[in-house]
């Protein structure tokens, strides 16, 4: 009889030991789960400051690249206007200064969701690629001519948008 009570008390120790051990898996497991997210979290933010950041560089260069040609192209209509009466027009580039506009066509277009701040991160070019595909170009992220041809439509003022060139590169994509 002994033997049987001891038999017992054993398996429902065993038991309740088991059970207890079960019971602090999903705790460190959640807790384990709750720390990669909180590093995923400061990943992102990580990746986003770094995309703010390249996209502000993008523009820099694209305004000093712009800032250049027009200056060639002033000394080049100075040195043309003293030979003859023909000015050359300055050779467009499109700037990355019209994100705003390209953004706020993708919104009008359904494609994009964010805010309508300027900057090409990761929710932008995503937008964008989905634009180029539902419209049949390359899914490239990059909105050169065709891409704009296309998405000057849905701009709030087409007119207008059309005689800038808002575009972002000068690729033909």
């Amino acid at each position: 009889m002994e033997r049987k009570v001891l038999s017992y008390v054993v398996v429902a120790s065993l038991v309740v030991l088991g059970l207890a051990g079960c019971e602090t898996v999903p705790k460190k497991f959640k807790a384990e789960v709750a720390g990669i997210k909180s590093k995923v979290d400061t990943l992102e933010t990580r990746v986003e400051g770094v995309e703010t950041k390249q996209a502000e560089s993008e523009r820099m260069t694209m305004e000093q690249t712009q800032a250049l040609e027009e200056m060639k192209a002033r000394s080049a209509a100075r040195q043309t206007s003293s030979k003859s009466n023909i000015t050359p027009k300055p050779k467009m580039i499109r700037l990355k200064g019209h994100m705003k506009e390209i953004q706020t066509c993708l919104k009008n277009a359904g494609f994009y969701q964010g805010s309508i701040d300027g900057v090409k991160g990761r929710n932008t070019k995503k937008a964008i690629k989905a634009f180029q595909k539902a419209n049949g170009l390359k899914a490239d992220g990059v909105v050169g001519p065709k891409t704009w041809d296309l998405l000057v439509k849905y701009s709030s003022n087409p007119a207008e948008s059309a005689a800038s060139g808002s575009s972002e590169e000068g690729s033909t994509k």
